[in-house]
């Protein structure tokens, strides 16, 4: 199985689990390709946290249209079988996210707060993520994991391009050993950044945030 980062995946990430830690550690480079790059560093728990980033032909609020179309969620996030979103606020989303696991490994998913911040003056949009897993009942035939926590962000570069990028962490709990689970978050990661870096690029996706 490949956990994004979550979120998420998927889907979007208020303050770091280990924001000291984060901000002074020596990140490696895990892979890249064009101009998608994937670092990561071992927490004091041994547990990884990942960093990607990404240029692509796309506009800032591309970032938010795409990662509010669940329906499209499976196509590029990494073994995500399906995405569900639940809609508080203009800027505020619960994100519902399902992971298929090749036997023998456990399916997984993952239920995150979502909430987007908007700095028109820096030319940047925040997608801040809270692990909200434990206000949720368990879906059967799947493991829910636990403490992800991160943050995507879309910075205009200039007229025709943005940075993407995505830093976080989370567990992806139940029998799994962490080696295995710490090669799997990396996998995935890359594999997301590649697929996003390709879609995002979409005319249907270049669209103003509506509260710039």
């Amino acid at each position: 199985m490949r956990l994004i980062a979550l979120a998420v995946l998927l889907l979007n990430l208020p303050t770091f689990t280990h924001a000291t830690e984060s901000s002074t550690a020596t990140w490696s480079i895990y892979k890249e390709h064009g101009n998608v790059r994937v670092y990561s560093h071992k927490t004091a728990a041994d547990h990884l946290e990942v960093k990607a980033v990404a240029v692509v032909q796309a506009i800032p609020g591309a970032l938010v249209a795409l990662l509010h179309d669940a329906q499209r969620g499976p196509e590029w996030i990494a073994n995500c079988r399906r995405v569900v979103i639940e809609t508080k606020s203009d800027h505020e989303r619960i994100i519902h996210v399902y992971y298929s696991a090749p036997w023998p490994v456990e399916d997984r998913d993952m239920v995150i707060d979502s909430v987007i911040h908007y700095d028109p003056q820096a030319r940047k949009i925040t997608i801040s993520v809270q692990d909200v897993g434990e206000q949720y009942p368990l879906e059967r035939g799947y493991v829910r994991m636990k403490h992800v926590s991160g943050e995507w962000q879309a910075i205009q570069l200039n007229h025709q391009q943005t940075q993407i990028s995505y830093q976080g962490q989370g567990s992806a709990a139940g029998h799994m050993p962490l080696w295995l689970e710490n090669k799997l978050l990396l996998s995935s990661t890359y594999e997301t950044f590649l697929n996003m870096a390709a879609v995002i690029e979409e005319a249907v996706y270049q669209i103003p945030p509506p509260h710039p």
